[in-house]
């Protein structure tokens, strides 16, 4: 089954809280409380977040967290990416070589394809897209 991490569920969850709020700092304890996350969880998922270029920090007493580029410019590839590597439904999709059957296999193709429509699809959404129902815009 294609499941996301229950982290970058979180990072979901988190990044959008910061676009609703784009422009204020917010602290580790603010957005666990906000999300009801464990304070630890949103620490960790900050530090992922923060190495990948998406979110920045300001240190000190009136420190936090803010978005690293315009909400609207991060999108959810950039925040799977971020959580889990680069999209790959299964291993020949990432690196030719990896699969004791990559030879003979008649499906990588048709995996790369399908590969490559998931992350067009994730590349066009984001995380302000996440603010509202996306049922219409899909149906």
């Amino acid at each position: 089954m294609l499941r996301l991490g229950k982290l970058t569920d979180y990072a979901l969850l988190i990044t959008s809280e910061m676009a609703r709020q784009q422009d204020k700092l917010l602290s580790t304890t603010e957005l666990a409380d906000r999300l009801h996350l464990s304070a630890t969880t949103v620490s960790k998922i900050l530090k992922m977040l923060s190495d990948a270029h998406l979110v920045t920090s300001q240190r000190g007493v009136d420190g936090g967290y803010l978005l690293a580029k315009q909400a609207e410019k991060i999108t959810v590839a950039d925040i799977i990416a971020a959580m889990e590597g680069a999209l790959s439904i299964t291993e020949c999709c990432e690196q030719s070589g990896r699969c004791s059957i990559d030879s003979l296999c008649r499906m990588r193709e048709n995996f790369r394809v399908i590969n490559q429509k998931i992350h067009a699809v994730l590349v066009q959404l984001t995380i302000v897209d996440l603010l509202k129902p996306l049922g219409s815009r899909y149906n």
